[in-house]
């Protein structure tokens, strides 16, 4: 574990994380009547208008990923309002830390299996893209960058290095995630609101690439299959920590969230049938937007 960084008045939460809709409709809109924060019946009701919303959702939601520096070009284009965002705002902040995450995650994960040419390509992403959108927010919260140790990475897997190198060089980076993550306060990051707030951004991100990986049952995009494969796997990492901390799970609404976010990942485990996908896949990327409209609407019931 990595020592806490020093405090920085920059990094001020929120008083709620602040989500937006997965659907330009709205959460509210998804059962028309439903109220957030409403549970039992209504949340039903909410649950059939969400498996009733057009196939076609990431049409829905076209812009919502960018605004995070989501999808292709990720960390690229991002907008004065979203640059402050992510000083500011903790939730955005570690979701990014998450993205970088996924990605490299999944990167060592096909070095290990022998998919060299794929796995460099998720090493160069972070460091070309992710990372400087990251930078300011480190420079503001007074945290450790882990720039080198990306580079480093992305070098002993560029080199063909044996795996045991390749781990050593990626534990490195993760000990720069975490030392980056402790700029936010531990009992921030541990708050079960932001705890949600970057699980529906990791899986806003995931929504969105996996809508790309696919077309009409062909899979057009490895890349972004296997993005949306490590933005799932961070954000049931950060669901699993949530649901170790008995003091955020005996807060209303928690527990109740925690379960249905466990439920709708174990629905969605399904849309990746390996780490590298065959040619054909008969999937409905619709499953994932659902899933993660679902768990916004029921971890807005947190008190």
């Amino acid at each position: 574990m990595t020592k806490d960084a020093p405090r920085s008045t920059a990094s001020t939460a929120p008083d709620r994380f602040r989500l937006q809709p997965i659907y330009r409709l709205g959460i509210a809109a998804l059962s028309g009547s439903v109220a957030l924060g409403t549970t039992g019946p209504a949340l039903a009701s909410a649950d059939t208008a969400v498996q009733k919303a057009p196939m076609h959702l990431a049409q829905a939601t076209e812009g919502v990923g960018k605004a995070m520096g989501e999808g292709e070009g990720e960390g690229e284009g991002e907008g004065e309002g979203r640059k402050a965002s992510i000083l500011r705002d903790d939730s955005v902040y570690l979701a990014r830390l998450g993205l970088i995450r996924g990605h490299l995650t999944i990167g060592v994960d096909l070095y290990r299996n022998g998919h060299r040419e794929a796995a460099a390509t998720h090493m160069k992403h972070p460091a070309d893209e992710l990372y400087a959108g990251l930078k300011p927010a480190l420079e503001v919260r007074g945290a450790p960058g882990f720039a080198e140790a990306l580079q480093q990475l992305a070098a002993q897997v560029e080199t063909g290095a044996e795996i045991g190198a390749v781990e050593d060089a990626f534990a490195a980076v993760e000990d720069g995630l975490d030392a980056a993550a402790a700029a936010v306060p531990v009992a921030q990051r541990a708050d079960a609101k932001t705890r949600f707030g970057v699980i529906i951004q990791l899986l806003r991100a995931a929504a969105q690439e996996y809508a790309v990986a696919l077309d009409d049952g062909r899979v057009v995009n490895a890349h972004e299959y296997q993005d949306a494969l490590g933005f799932v796997r961070v954000a049931r990492a950060e669901l699993d920590a949530l649901s170790a901390n008995d003091q955020q799970m005996q807060r209303a609404g928690v527990a109740s969230a925690v379960e249905v976010a466990r439920t709708q990942l174990d629905r969605i485990s399904g849309l990746w049938t390996d780490l590298v996908p065959p040619p054909k896949l008969d999937r409905d990327p619709g499953r994932l937007f659902g899933a993660t409209a679902r768990i916004e609407l029921a971890a807005s019931a947190i008190q």
